[in-house]
């Protein structure tokens, strides 16, 4: 029985990257098993996220802390596609914490998108100003907050370990399965659930929130997939990922508004008198109705 609390040398990853952090293999390589590949597409991610981590203790850059919240999600939908051979416990685990380690990585991202908008809203009432005033106070309270709870020596404690448990699992439980069927069949289930969850966003009129932001997590499971394994998945890939990104832009625009309304509608605000807060609400209902309807026509587009 192998002891997974012992201490485990970091994996020398299969060497196939290319620029941009992304993980790749050549159309030669192609023998490479399911397992192998995992890691040399896994470590990229983890290196980048320890990498943003370890910035994010002493600068507070907006793209920064959005970009470990994408490594993290890179991550999930990495694990969900290897879930049938990592098991649904150590599948559920890790990305239960990649899930809280994005939140608190996005919560600065979320009071910088909700002060843009604040912004757009004072143009044509003034009186938002100290709203926005307190948004600011909002985000550097967001700021401390993920810096506080995200400990890169912690995460990269963390991230370490789940990859070479996986590693371990994955060695015994798929260590001869062909890459390109894998990647293939995780790839078609993935793009069924879009499909199946667009569909059904389509059906609902007036359009659901809760729907399209189904539609929208699926997009970008699909989508993170087709970038995973480019090297492999046959088919007209950069027009798929085209698609599902002009798709996700516009459900990505109503989610960000969304996103907004919920913060502010949960957050104290102490110094800023409530018809000034229950005025930018009404501000921003209207333009997530907006966004939601543009959202909803592009979802039926592809759910056609």
């Amino acid at each position: 029985m192998v002891d997974m609390d012992a201490d485990w040398p970091l994996p020398q990853p299969v060497s196939f990257r290319k620029e941009g952090g992304r993980a790749a293999v050549a159309p030669e390589e192609g023998a490479h098993s399911a397992a192998e590949t995992f890691i040399a597409l896994a470590t990229p991610v983890v290196d980048d996220a320890v990498r943003r981590a370890r910035e994010l203790a002493t600068h507070c850059d907006p793209e920064g802390f959005h970009q470990l919240r994408v490594a993290f999600r890179r991550l999930r939908a990495l694990y969900w596609a290897y879930s049938p051979y990592l098991g649904e416990e150590a599948t559920s685990q890790a990305t239960e914490e990649f899930k809280r380690l994005a939140a608190i990585a996005g919560g600065t991202r979320d009071w910088d998108i909700a002060s843009d908008l604040l912004k757009d809203a004072q143009a044509s009432r003034a009186s938002m100003g100290i709203l926005v005033t307190a948004a600011k106070e909002k985000r550097a309270q967001a700021v401390a907050h993920s810096q506080a709870m995200i400990k890169c020596d912690e995460v990269e404690s963390f991230l370490n370990d789940v990859l070479l448990r996986a590693r371990v699992t994955l060695a015994s439980t798929c260590h001869d399965l062909p890459l390109r069927a894998f990647a293939e069949e995780r790839v078609r289930r993935a793009q069924r659930a879009l499909k199946k969850r667009s569909r059904l966003a389509a059906r609902s009129e007036p359009a659901c929130e809760e729907e399209l932001h189904d539609v929208r997590k699926a997009g970008k499971k699909l989508r993170y997939l087709l970038e995973f394994f480019e090297f492999v998945v046959e088919g007209e890939r950069e027009r798929r990922i085209k698609e599902l990104t002009s798709v996700q832009n516009k459900l990505g625009q109503f989610n960000d508004i969304a996103a907004s309304v919920s913060l502010i509608r949960s957050a104290s605000f102490n110094n800023v008198p409530p018809e000034v807060v229950e005025e930018s609400l009404h501000w921003l209902e209207k333009q997530k109705n907006r966004r939601m309807q543009a959202a909803a026509r592009r979802v039926r587009d592809i759910a056609g």
